[in-house]
């Protein structure tokens, strides 16, 4: 009898670890493939965002889906799945909110108040007191103000994504009334908050060509980076304008056509 219950205790001690290997080893599979996914949904955003880089819309929203699919609780993986140039991602934003963690959330709906004034909205939602001093200050650029520098709470700062969205309206409305000033120091902060945008480095020609400490032999080689083109040019010939003290070192890195303007 002993020997009997000593086999049955045997075997069921084997089952329990028999069964114990199989959880083991589900988690591990589970795991792994919670690995896979996650670099699957990396590799994607990061196709998105480089193509956000040449503003290649349609495959910055395909990628962004992709990555959607393996991290749908990831907000970088939202965001870049809609495309926020249709007035209609509002609500798609408003799901995205709801589906992300609640830590998460306050991203997605800075995004949307983002979106809201790109198209010509006023958001009313309540923001982060950092966010919300963004938000203000680009719906005053969007009614025309001049623009000035963004003041800022000292405390919760706003999300990057909308300082970068600010410093590239500021630059545009400054570029376009030839405010000198707001051209300069927006150039600069464009440089930090978009290091790897393709256009950094005719943000950095406009930098060092506004900034009279530099010289012209720095700014020479900084031109020298740039793409020959109708681009470059035309980015030549505006900063002539803005600068007309660099005349003499960017007239002879124009076309011949335009050397007697």
């Amino acid at each position: 009898m002993n020997a009997l219950i000593e086999q049955w205790g045997a075997r069921n001690v084997g089952i329990a670890m028999l069964v114990l290997a199989l959880l083991v080893l589900i988690a591990a599979v589970t795991i792994g493939w919670e690995a896979v996914k996650r670099g699957l949904g990396i590799m994607a955003i990061d196709r998105a965002q480089a193509a956000g880089l040449i503003d290649d819309r349609l495959a910055t929203v395909a990628n962004g889906r992709e990555a959607a699919s393996w991290l749908p609780a990831e907000p970088a993986a939202g965001i870049l799945a809609i495309d926020l140039s249709d007035p209609a991602a509002k609500d798609q934003l408003a799901r995205l909110e709801l589906r992300v963690p609640a830590k998460q959330r306050p991203t997605i709906a800075a995004i949307n108040a983002l979106h809201q004034v790109h198209h010509g909205g006023t958001p009313a939602g309540s923001l982060s007191s950092g966010d919300q001093a963004v938000i203000n200050h680009l719906v005053k650029l969007k009614q025309g103000e001049k623009p000035k520098e963004l003041s800022l709470p000292d405390a919760d700062p706003p999300q990057v994504a909308l300082l970068t969205y600010a410093a590239q309206a500021r630059f545009r409305a400054a570029w376009i009334q030839g405010d000198r000033e707001t051209i300069r120091v927006t150039a600069g902060e464009l440089r930090l908050l978009m290091p790897k945008h393709p256009d950094v480095p005719g943000v950095e020609v406009v930098l060092l060509a506004l900034s009279p400490s530099v010289s012209n032999e720095v700014l020479r080689s900084q031109i020298n980076v740039l793409p020959r083109g109708a681009r470059r040019d035309l980015l030549l010939y505006k900063v002539m304008e803005l600068a007309p003290e660099r005349a003499a070192i960017i007239k002879p890195l124009l076309p011949a056509t335009g050397a007697g303007k």
